[in-house]
C-alpha cells in the first residue's frame, strides 16, 4: 500500500508550478487566487512566468521546481497549474531519492500523468488526479471542489465515489475488482509504455481518460494497451470521461475518415478491445478534462462492483 501524503491544513504553504505547456501572466494570478480560496498560501513557482515555444521553460528549470517544491520544508503542497505539453521530458532530471524522502500532496491531471506515473511508482505515495488552479477554484462547480477539499485536507480514506446528480455511473462489463488506483490520460499512458516509468497495472485498477482525440487513435492507443499486457494484467477498468473525443474531424483526416458516425461509437470500441480480457469495468466516471469532476487518489486501494454501480476508496 502507498504512502498517503499528510493532509494540507488551512494556511498551508502551496507551491504551483508550471512542468508542461506555459501560462499568462493572468493564469498565474488566477492560480493564485485559486489557492487562497482553499484558505492556503500560494508560492508562485518561476516555471509560471517562463515560456520556451509550446513549453513553460526549459526542462531544467521546469525540472529544477519540482526539485526545489520537494524539498523545500516550508511547502506542504504542489499543484500543477496546467497541463498541456512536456511533462514525459522532465522524467529523467527529476531527484526521485528526494522526492521519495519528502512525500507532499501534489495535484494535476492530463499531462501530469507522466509525473503521477512516476511518484506513485518509483517514490511510493499517493497523488491527486483532480482540478488544476489556472482554471479558477472560485470559478469551479462546488462538486468539484468539495471532491477535492475531501481528497487533500483528510487523512480518512475517501469512502464512497459518486458521480454528481444527473451522470450515473455506466457498466460495460460486469464484475468486481479491487486494488490500487493506477493510470491518467490515456496519451500519456501510452509514451511511457517501454519505459522504466510506463505503468504498472498487475492485480490493479486501470484508471483512463482522454480529450481530443478520435476514435480510431482511441482503437490504436487502447490496442496498444492490450499488446503491452496492460489490460491482461489489471483486475478491473475504469474508463473516465472522454471529451471531445466523437467529434467530426479535423480536415487533415478527412482521407481517413469522413464523418464520426462512420467510425465506431466509443462504446463499440471499448467493448471490442476491452472485451477479450473479460475485465469488470465502469464507464462515464466524471474525472478528468469534464466539470464536475471528480477527484480521484492515484495510488490508493480501492474496490467497485458493477452490480451495485460503486466505487469505494480504502486507503
Amino acid at each position: 500500500m502507498l504512502r498517503r501524503p499528510q493532509p494540507l491544513k488551512k494556511g498551508d504553504q502551496i507551491a504551483v508550478l508550471a512542468p508542461s505547456s506555459p501560462v499568462s501572466k493572468e493564469a498565474a494570478a488566477l492560480a493564485a487566487d485559486s489557492i487562497r480560496y482553499l484558505e492556503l498560501e500560494p508560492l508562485i513557482m518561476e516555471s509560471c512566468f517562463l515560456s520556451c515555444g509550446y513549453l513553460s521553460g526549459p526542462d531544467e528549470k521546469r525540472a529544477y521546481d519540482i526539485n526545489r517544491a520537494f524539498t523545500d520544508p516550508a511547502v506542504q503542497g504542489i499543484f500543477c497549474i496546467r497541463g498541456g505539453y512536456g511533462c514525459a521530458r522532465l522524467l529523467p532530471l527529476l531527484n526521485f531519492d528526494a522526492i521519495r524522502r519528502h512525500p507532499k500532496v501534489f495535484v494535476g491531471f492530463s499531462d501530469i500523468t507522466a509525473l503521477h506515473l512516476a511518484f506513485n511508482q518509483l517514490c511510493g505515495f499517493v497523488t491527486f488526479h483532480g482540478p488544476m488552479p489556472g482554471a479558477g477554484y472560485n470559478r469551479l462547480d462546488p462538486f468539484s471542489v468539495a471532491s477535492l477539499k475531501k481528497n487533500l485536507f483528510s487523512d480518512q480514506p475517501q469512502g464512497a465515489v459518486i458521480n454528481p446528480p444527473g451522470h450515473p455511473l455506466n457498466v460495460l462489463f460486469p464484475g468486481q475488482a479491487s486494488g490500487a488506483v493506477v493510470g491518467g490520460n490515456l496519451s500519456l499512458l501510452i509514451s511511457t509504455l517501454g519505459s522504466p516509468y510506463e505503468v504498472d497495472t498487475k492485480d490493479k485498477i486501470l484508471f483512463i481518460e482522454e480529450v481530443g482525440e478520435q476514435p480510431y487513435r482511441l482503437d490504436r492507443a487502447l490496442t496498444a494497451l492490450s499488446l503491452s499486457g496492460k489490460l491482461r494484467d489489471c483486475s478491473g477498468i475504469l474508463l473516465g470521461s472522454f471529451t471531445k473525443c466523437q467529434e467530426p474531424p479535423a480536415a487533415a483526416d478527412s482521407n481517413r475518415m469522413q464523418t464520426a458516425e462512420s467510425s465506431f461509437h466509443l462504446t463499440n470500441m471499448f467493448k471490442e478491445i476491452i472485451g477479450p480480457w473479460e475485465k469488470p469495468t465502469l464507464y462515464n466516471l466524471r474525472a478528468g478534462h469534464i466539470d464536475p469532476q471528480i477527484t480521484i487518489p492515484l495510488g490508493a486501494e480501492a474496490s467497485f462492483d458493477t452490480d451495485r454501480l460503486s466505487l469505494h476508496f480504502s486507503g
